[in-house]
Parts: C-alpha cells; sequence; structure tokens
C-alpha cells in the first residue's frame, strides 16, 4: 500500500502514478489525500490515465499538512480493515529503477512488525539527501545525519538510526498500542521525527535501508504562504524543543531566535510578526489530542 499527501501536486504525481504502475510489484492500492480539494482538486482520472494502478483518492481539508494527511489515510485504510504496510511516498519522488516494491517486499518480510523502515532519498543528480539521522546531546542535535560514508559501510543491511523521513517511510501503523499516528501539534516539518522518536522510545526499532534510493524531484514546492508556512513551521520547531529536547537547550535556541527574529524585523515585518506569533503560541499547551509521550531518559 503506498499513500501519498498531496497540495497542489499534479504534475509530481502524475510521474509517480506512472512509476507506481510499470512497477515489477505494482501495489496493492495507491492511496492519494488531497490536501487542496478547494482550490486544485484532483480527479482520479488525471492521476491514473492508463488505468494501470488501483487508485483511491480521498478529499483532505484545506491546507492540512503532511502528518494531518497521513492521519486521514491512515484512518480511511484502518476502516477499510488494512493492517498490512503503508509505503509513505513524497508526490515529488521517483522510482527509476521500476523493481523498488518487489525488493522492499523481501525485506519488509524479514522486519518485526512494529518496526520503520526508511530508504535513502537522492536529488535528481544523485547527492545522497539527510533522510535520517542521529539525535546528539547539546544545541547542535541534528548534526549526524546519514551520509555516504554510512551507506559504504552498511553491506546490505538496515542501519539503526533515531529518526526518519517522512519523505520516503514504511510503516504498520496496526502494529503499535496505539495506533501510530502523527502528532496534530506538528503542523508543518518534525512530525516524522517526533513520530520515530516516540515510537522508538515505546520499544519499535527505527531502520535506514539505503540499499534502496528514491529520488526527490525538487522543485514541486508548495503554495502554502510565506508568512503562514514560517509561522507553522517556527510552531513545530519550538515545540519539538519543547517535547524532546532538555530545557536549557529549548531556552538557548528561542534566545537565539528571537533576538535573530527582532534583527531582521526592520527589513523582513511579515515574517518576523510571524515568527514571534509562534513563539507565543509554542509556549501554550500542547492541543489535546496529542499522543502520550514516554520520558526522556
Amino acid at each position: 500500500m503506498v499513500l501519498s499527501v498531496a497540495y497542489h501536486s499534479l504534475d509530481a504525481l502524475q510521474q509517480l502514478g506512472s512509476d507506481l504502475a510499470r512497477q515489477s510489484l505494482p501495489p496493492i492500492s495507491w492511496l492519494v489525500v488531497d490536501n487542496s480539494p478547494q482550490s486544485a482538486a484532483l480527479r482520479a482520472c488525471d492521476l491514473n490515465a492508463g488505468g494501470g494502478l488501483q487508485l483511491e483518492l480521498v478529499a483532505g481539508r484545506e491546507g492540512d499538512g503532511f502528518g494531518a494527511g497521513c492521519n486521514q489515510g491512515f484512518e480511511h485504510l484502518a476502516r477499510r480493515g488494512w493492517e498490512g504496510w503503508i509505503w509513505l511516498l513524497n508526490p515529488d519522488t521517483a522510482l527509476p529503477a521500476g523493481h523498488e516494491l518487489e525488493r522492499l517486499s523481501e525485506v519488509l518480510a524479514q522486519l518485526p512488525p512494529r518496526a520503520l523502515l526508511g530508504t535513502a532519498v537522492r536529488s535528481g543528480s544523485g547527492e545522497l539527501e539527510p533522510s535520517g539521522g542521529w539525535i546528539d546531546p547539546g544545541l547542535d542535535f541534528r548534526r549526524r545525519r546519514v551520509g555516504e560514508a554510512v551507506v559504504a559501510g552498511h553491506r546490505g543491511g538496515t542501519v539503526e538510526l533515531d529518526w526518519l523521513s517522512g519523505c520516503s517511510l514504511l510503516i504498520r501503523p496496526s502494529a503499535h498500542i496505539p495506533p501510530a499516528r502523527f502528532d496534530p501539534a506538528f503542523p508543518l516539518y518534525y512530525e516524522d521525527m517526533d513520530l520515530c522518536l516516540r515510537l522508538g522510545a515505546a520499544g519499535a526499532p527505527v531502520l535506514w535501508w539505503p540499499a534502496l534510493a528514491v529520488i526527490h524531484q525538487r522543485g514541486a514546492g508548495s503554495h502554502t504562504p510565506s508568512e503562514r508556512r514560517q509561522r507553522l513551521s517556527t510552531l513545530s520547531y519550538l515545540r519539538f524543543l519543547r517535547r524532546h529536547r532538555p530545557g536549557w537547550v529549548l531556552a538557548l535556541r528561542n534566545l537565539r531566535l528571537l533576538l535573530m527574529t527582532l534583527l531582521r524585523l526592520p527589513v523582513r515585518p511579515k515574517r518576523s510578526w510571524a515568527t514571534l506569533v509562534a513563539m507565543v503560541e509554542a509556549m501554550g499547551p500542547f492541543p489535546t489530542a496529542s499522543p502520550a509521550v514516554p520520558p526522556r531518559q
């Protein structure tokens, strides 16, 4: 099962649909959650013109983010009784080899059902993108990310990490108790890192398989207005720090962010104001729908 969350992504989805249709082992179904049903509604005939895929199109809420769209897809599949693996694939990814699903099915058969599995993500020019990594203590907690040295040393197997990118992530939500969901407290970015850290703290293996790579076709970016994107991404960032990092890290990063924002206020007033609004909002309580989080060790 492949799940993609779309927002103004028709061209990219058409390319991904073509890649999925020519897989040596086609997906059981491709579920697309449309988060722009009012401004740029998708049509099934536009995504599956050749009729080679079992396609389901679900209307999401206008402007929802990646995590909310995935959660809606998870709920839709749960109502259908689906309990298997779900491959989260960004609309702007490509599967150039044609046998990615077949290779993944062989690896998934050997993994425990509660595992999370990420693949390598490469740019169109072949460069490895930071699709996973480890959380380090201190201010620079994201400095250790997967690189070519990890690829060279993996010897065909998986690598245990702390977090994986939602760009290409496989999960069985029903294998977790309660069923795995992204936290709506993270409206833009950090929702994938938060999910991995929460499930990893509960004992789920978080694994990266660099032997398989998807291609990230940059250029099909979001149409989210910059001020709104700035507010939502800042809110997610500060909530992540608040939940997963020590208090002194949160305090110092807040101070640095505040100083930089005040310096930029005269030249970028709208984006700076969006940041300040997010900083105030981040100090409030987490949304009531947020899942319980195991305490930090």
